[in-house]
């Protein structure tokens, strides 16, 4: 177990010690680097050996269609026959959205690996996956998705047992870090450069690969306008889209802090259900992670509240429309809280690690931010994270 116990004083003692380093974000220029991401070849290696059907789920804009394509790539190098279909074109969609053996025979008839981007697209695709599994064995399949609720409730009671999913969040600060130096020392100095560049503009490939703080608020808005919000609003569940709008800034503004349902019903002028509902479909849109509380006596411990961050802090900023440097914000320390339970969360995604994390708050005022459970039970070793270690604590270096 790992308490985080985050007081702003260990942001400003970043500050002060690293040159500003966290009131001054220096933007590099980035492009031409190629970020190698850590899951790819866990990923790979579940493809080819697995026989299982692999899931690749994750937002748009995180890099689902560049794995799936680099993955393709090593796989014809070693000579196999890879069918790559984006189903947000028509003719790839047309040709794979069917239930038809005698079709899918005529389409899989001399391929290895199928890659299916954005699988959700399809009509069936759980049915049409099943077709494939069942009745082309040889074929080794990945399917990328979206959305985890659009996606896994079509796959989930056809491909039962027949498939292992993986979570691709945006860059991790570990896999942006690994063309740094092998020195601990310089590596440091490279992460603390870095860091306030990543807690206003977010990780999403696109956004960190861009040269120019213009540039990447331009990128971000588009990704908050074209791709979160209009994917979003696809769900039949979405009745009111200018509510569930609201309700994501509103969460902007209190990341970090516990949620309380009944005040955004009243806010939002919507119902408790309504609120539970959009709050679910956020989650599992990857726009949000929750953080629910650790209580083994609930009449000791507060438990019916809980904690929301933003999977990318980018968009988080975007929503809110505030990329003043951190120096002049109040919620600089919440920036760092979101930034260090988000990290962790993709530590253990790209290992494909199972992981509880909680918080915990008494009414007698104890409170521990972050508690982290790896196996059955959660152990005795107590950690302060600051801007000493950090480092460690994200990239699991001294850390389990």
């Amino acid at each position: 177990m790992h308490w985080l116990h985050h007081q702003t004083v260990d942001l400003d003692i970043i500050a002060s010690n690293e040159t500003d380093c966290l009131t001054n974000p220096r933007i590099s220029t980035n492009i031409g680097i190629m970020v190698l991401r850590l899951s790819e070849d866990l990923i790979l290696s579940g493809l080819k050996s697995s026989g299982k059907i692999i899931l690749v789920l994750g937002a748009r804009q995180v890099g689902k269609t560049t794995l799936a394509k680099d993955i393709g790539k090593k796989l014809e190098a070693e000579g196999k026959k890879v069918l790559y279909l984006n189903c947000d074109l028509a003719e790839d969609n047309g040709a794979v959205n069917t239930n038809s053996k005698a079709i899918l025979e005529r389409l899989l008839s001399e391929i290895d690996v199928l890659l299916i981007d954005e699988a959700q697209r399809l009509d069936n695709p759980g049915l049409t996956l099943k077709i494939i599994y069942d009745n082309f064995p040889d074929v080794r399949v990945l399917a990328t998705g979206s959305s985890s609720f659009d996606l896994k409730n079509k796959l989930s009671d056809p491909l039962t047992g027949r498939y292992l999913d993986f979570t691709l969040y945006p860059f991790s600060f570990t896999e942006v870090l690994q063309a740094g130096s092998d020195n601990k020392a310089l590596l440091k100095n490279q992460a603390d450069a870095l860091l306030p560049q990543v807690m206003l503009y977010g990780l999403y490939p696109d956004i960190y690969l861009s040269n120019t703080p213009e540039q990447k608020q331009a990128l971000l808005e588009r990704i908050v306008d074209s791709y979160l919000f209009k994917d979003i609003l696809t769900f039949q569940r979405v009745k009111n889209s200018q509510a569930i709008k609201d309700l994501t800034k509103a969460l902007a503004y209190q990341i970090g802090s516990e949620v309380n349902e009944n005040e955004l019903s009243n806010r939002l002028k919507v119902d408790r259900k309504t609120v539970v509902s959009y709050l679910d479909i956020l989650e599992k849109s990857y726009v949000i992670i929750s953080a629910h509380p650790y209580s083994k006596n609930p009449r000791r411990e507060i438990g019916s509240h809980y904690k929301i961050y933003f999977v990318d802090l980018g968009i988080r900023n975007a929503l809110i429309g505030d990329f003043n440097s951190l120096d002049l914000r109040t919620d600089a320390g919440f920036l760092w809280e979101n930034f260090l339970f988000v990290e962790r969360k993709k530590l253990f995604a790209n290992k494909a690690m199972v992981v509880t994390s909680n918080f915990w708050r008494s009414y007698s005022g104890a409170e521990v931010d972050y508690i982290e459970k790896v196996t059955s039970e959660y152990g005795t070793k107590v950690q302060l994270i600051n801007q000493e270690n950090y480092l460690d604590f994200i990239r699991g270096t001294t850390f389990p």
